[in-house]
């Protein structure tokens, strides 16, 4: 069944054998928006703009090999966090060790079916969406339990930092956020989304959210206080999605944690 065009997820398919390429391209079409590139040099432009959710790569390639175009898409951050299929003729002990320590996620030998790379492509953003599944909502995120990859747990650690830095800042903009990490609001908004199910503007809202109802449990201002001092300009809009956020008003928050409070005394 055909996904609705613009929610397909982006593959892309590195591989200088056009007769191939063409195959596999034809082949995951089917299911979703393709991006080819005929050799690592090309496809590594292609996963930066893009930012696609899975790559699949052959193995020897010209001017960049598969190896060497894996360990470039994980020393990227715009990158690092894409899943990766290798396409090799024959997989060895000694290349296996070398694709794992260069950031493979699975092989596939040639020649192979068309069936066992769409379900193993399938197994793979099947395994993501489920990885990235329970942060969707999350006002609390911890780099080390998104990502195994050092350079995505410094990223997400950056972008959590510089939005806390900024949380009384009516200027600051998904837009700003993008330029500290120097990246488009695209590639961001992508890299976020694979990796949290966040863009940038859900990810600013919800734990300047969290930062409200923190200081509400501090008592550190009125709602109407808290309210402006977080750069939420219209108070019924943040009853609204602090609401929605909590499952309940700011004022019934303040109510429920101070009967919390009196209630743990008592017992």
């Amino acid at each position: 069944m055909l996904q609705p065009e613009d929610n397909r997820e982006i593959v892309l398919v590195v591989e200088d054998n056009k007769d191939v390429r063409t195959f596999i391209c034809e082949q995951l079409g089917v299911q979703y928006k393709v991006k080819e590139a005929e050799n690592g040099e090309q496809a590594m432009i292609i996963a930066q703009e893009t930012v696609p959710d899975l790559i699949v790569t052959d193995l020897i390639m010209p001017k960049m090999n598969g190896f060497q175009f894996c360990k470039a898409v994980r020393g990227d951050e715009r990158t690092s966090h894409i899943p990766i299929i290798m396409l090799t003729a024959k997989v060895g002990f000694d290349n296996k060790i070398e694709g794992l320590e260069t950031g493979v996620d699975d092989y596939i030998t040639k020649p192979f079916s068309s069936k066992e790379l769409m379900v193993r492509v399938k197994n793979l953003i099947n395994q993501r969406r489920l990885l990235r599944a329970r942060f969707k909502t999350s006002t609390i995120i911890k780099p080390s339990e998104v990502s195994v990859l050092s350079i995505d747990q410094v990223f997400l650690d950056k972008i959590i930092k510089t939005i806390e830095a900024n949380f009384e800042n009516q200027d600051f903009t998904p837009e700003s956020l993008a330029e500290v990490v120097n990246m488009s609001i695209s590639q961001l908004n992508r890299k976020l989304n694979a990796l949290i199910n966040q863009p940038a503007g859900q990810l600013m809202r919800s734990l300047r959210l969290q930062r409200a109802a923190d200081l509400l449990k501090q008592k550190a201002g009125t709602v109407s206080e808290i309210c402006y001092q977080l750069d939420f300009n219209d108070p019924a809009y943040f009853s609204r999605a602090f609401k929605k956020q909590f499952g309940c008003s700011p004022s019934d928050f303040i109510k429920i944690k101070v009967f919390g409070m009196l209630a743990s005394a008592f017992c």
